[in-house]
């Protein structure tokens, strides 16, 4: 493992720290190794330098069809990973959304590639980094995000898998996400290649690091086209239609103008001054839901004192309109504990979604329609934010 990851994968860690977050879990006879969070916390440093403080976050099966027309393009996309099997004591249930989208795969990243077929374009032992749990984001386009990771080694190669509705994929993704390879900036022993198309109306893309010599593009072009061949074995995909519940995506300065930072031990509250979302680049597949407009967020910046006295806090609020069509998988989720939000129809704390490192706990709440995500400083316990959160839920609407 190299000493210092390079500026690419800089930025990947950056957005899964600070921006929406996955654990490593086991799959068939190898389990990934975890990396202590603190390695997140350096991260976070290294490459926001300390802009946001320790701020976390942000099927059915059908006969195969025939053959799935490929159309090459300069854009590639991933697919999605299956939710965790809840177990221990059952979760409340929610009303589900009145409108559901499609998933790729049948939402399962297992069904697009398996373990093999990555090991074999990267010559090393691969394993899926899974969600522990859904925010609905990607359920709600018809998408699917799937990572596969080294096992054993540290980011010595990762896969990347992106497959979503073409409607919903911006001109900016499709021309960003050109089909080739490119040497890692800083370290010549490695390289990234990408194969992107369009595959009967589902646009994907995928992406493999790893060393030159192990990464290829035929290699790549491989598991795009064992991941094109899948696609026609499940339902297509679609995204789900807007219903008069959904919630208007909020406006973060007023969010902000609404809050007395005293409900949450603070004199001040701003918005952060540099926000989260401008970390994603439009030109990049990690973006895709925020600037379809499946989500957004806001950092909250709480402060008090002065001087040597001043103290600090960044909260993230994250909503995703319809996004409830998931939120069983939180309410679900092994680690999830009940938390109250006045208004919501249920509520739990769940680990964060990194799918790297360890993450700091969230606060999902939901009126049976849609999500509403709370994140606080890593110093502070999660369900300290709840009080701030009933404030937020009952400022969201249609």
């Amino acid at each position: 493992m190299n000493d210092e990851l390079t500026p690419y994968e800089q930025t990947e860690m950056r957005d899964l720290v600070l921006a929406g977050a996955q654990r490593i879990r086991p799959a068939g006879r190898r389990r990934m190794q975890v990396v202590a969070g603190a390695v997140a916390l350096v991260l976070i440093g290294v490459v926001t330098g300390g802009a946001l403080a320790t701020a976390a976050l942000l099927g059915s099966d059908a006969k195969p069809a025939p053959a799935p027309t490929v159309t090459e393009s300069a854009t590639p996309t991933p697919s999605p990973v299956p939710d965790p099997t809840p177990t221990g004591t059952p979760a409340p249930s929610v009303p589900v959304a009145s409108a559901e989208g499609v998933t790729p795969f049948a939402g399962s990243c297992a069904n697009a590639l398996d373990e093999t077929a990555v090991e074999t374009a990267t010559g090393i032992d691969m394993v899926v980094s899974d969600y522990r749990w859904k925010t609905g984001a990607n359920d709600v386009l018809g998408g699917i995000d799937c990572v596969w990771v080294s096992d054993g080694v540290y980011l010595a190669a990762t896969v990347h898998l992106y497959a979503y509705p073409e409607s919903v994929v911006s001109d900016g993704v499709r021309d960003g996400a050109v089909t080739g390879c490119t040497e890692f900036e800083g370290d010549d022993a490695r390289i990234e290649c990408t194969h992107a198309g369009v595959v009967d109306g589902t646009w994907m893309l995928v992406r493999a690091s790893g060393p030159i010599g192990d990464v290829s593009p035929a290699g790549v072009s491989q598991l795009f086209a064992t991941a094109s061949s899948a696609l026609a074995a499940h339902p297509a995909p679609s995204p789900a239609t807007r219903a008069a519940g959904w919630w208007q995506l909020p406006d973060c300065a007023q969010i902000a103008a609404s809050i007395d930072p005293a409900l949450y031990g603070f004199e001040r509250v701003a918005l952060a001054a540099e926000q989260s979302t401008s970390w994603y680049s439009q030109d990049r597949p990690e973006g895709i839901a925020l600037f379809a407009g499946a989500t957004t967020w806001c950092d909250l910046h709480f402060t008090a004192g002065s001087g040597d006295t001043s103290r600090g806090e960044v909260v993230r609020i994250d909503v995703v309109p319809g996004g409830a069509i998931a939120v069983q998988t939180a309410l679900e989720s092994p680690d999830a504990q009940p938390v109250s939000v006045d208004g919501a129809d249920a509520s739990v704390v769940v680990p964060g979604l990194d799918r790297y490192e360890g993450s700091g706990s969230v606060i999902v709440a939901t009126d049976g329609v849609n999500i509403l995500m709370v994140t606080p400083d890593w110093a502070r316990n999660t369900a300290d934010a709840a009080p701030l959160a009933s404030v937020v839920f009952g400022m969201m609407h249609p």
